[in-house]
């Protein structure tokens, strides 16, 4: 008897050998996705968001990349390029992931230019951009210490000025071509809190940059030598900028060289000068930067400012408030 021929013999295995070449490769895709997924995280880790913990009045945001503004809700997350801002009566209150926490008071805007944190290095670049107004960071303590390795920047700019912070309590303020920096007194800390105020007004492209070391309980206007605080500056009332027209712009954007004051190996290592600064209130020397390098120094600095922060008189009190009011802030900042 002859052999029949098996049904779905060799004419069969074409389809079923393709069948099983598909399976292999979505395994192989399969596990390079689960591969992946640890980078994926990490990722997302270092373009890290701020959230939106306090909302008071009316407080608007401007996604990146948007043309409308919605109203902002406790809870919303802002991602790197956002834009947030208050009108008068109104304030809102971000948190960052390493605890630090921003406070934007009224008739103010603010702009989250660069925000990166990477749990796993312990490292944080943040740039936030004050268009106009008024704003308060406060800077968590293992931040602070995270500076001083050189392993974090955290900086505020305004469009004539950035401060690089050194300090825990850090106030700014901005509007019509001025900028006040305030670092706010602490008790029980070891080292001083500072502030490095760069102006970048009227420096032209590729010019030196130079610092002013602002300590803790000083201010001081456009990079200047600091003076004592004036308390009514450290409040929440910004009437001073109330309709800015800054406020509705459609676009607000750092200065062109606040990433460069921002990064201190990069400005050891760019083809442009070096930033010096300043702790004495004099001129400023020539020299690189030295963020955590000169703690010691900075201690004994800032307990000598602080000498010379005692408590001020009723005239130098009324000193400082008529500075205040020539660069438009009004009696009541």
């Amino acid at each position: 008897m002859p052999h029949s021929r098996v049904k779905g013999g060799p004419a069969m295995l074409g389809p079923r050998t393709n069948d099983a070449r598909r399976a292999i490769a979505a395994l192989m895709i399969g596990a390079l996705i689960v591969l992946a997924l640890p980078h994926l995280s990490h990722s997302q880790q270092a373009a890290a968001g701020a959230e939106l913990k306090r909302v008071v009045g009316r407080v608007e945001i401007l996604r990146k990349g948007q043309t409308q503004w919605v109203p902002a809700v406790v809870g919303a997350q802002l991602a790197e390029g956002d834009d947030i801002r208050a009108f008068s009566g109104a304030s809102a209150e971000l948190a960052l992931p390493d605890t630090s926490t921003v406070v934007l008071a009224e008739n103010s805007r603010l702009l989250l230019s660069k925000l990166e944190f990477d749990r796993q290095n312990q490292s944080r670049v943040v740039l936030l951009h004050l268009a106009v107004g008024k704003m308060k960071a406060v800077i968590a303590q293992a931040s602070v210490g995270l500076v001083r390795l050189r392993q974090s920047n955290f900086a505020i700019s305004t469009p004539t000025a950035v401060a690089a912070a050194r300090g825990t309590i850090v106030w700014a303020w901005y509007a019509n071509n001025y900028t006040l920096i305030a670092v706010e007194p602490e008790r029980g800390v070891s080292l001083p809190s500072r502030v490095d105020c760069i102006p970048l007004k009227g420096v032209p492209a590729g010019g030196p940059l130079k610092g002013q070391a602002v300590f803790s309980g000083s201010m001081s206007t456009d990079c200047g030598a600091p003076t004592p605080i004036v308390p009514q500056f450290l409040t929440l009332s910004n009437p001073a900028t109330a309709n800015d027209p800054i406020l509705g712009a459609a676009v607000v954007g750092p200065p062109a060289r606040a990433f460069e004051a921002l990064g201190v190996d990069t400005l050891a290592t760019s083809t442009s000068a070096p930033v010096s600064f300043n702790t004495t209130g004099g001129s400023s020397g020539t020299g690189i930067s030295t963020f955590g390098q000169d703690i010691q120094q900075n201690q004994q600095q800032g307990q000598n400012q602080q000498n010379n922060n005692q408590p001020i008189s009723a005239g130098q009190n009324q000193q400082g408030q008529n500075q205040q009011g020539q660069n438009q802030q009004g009696n009541n900042p």
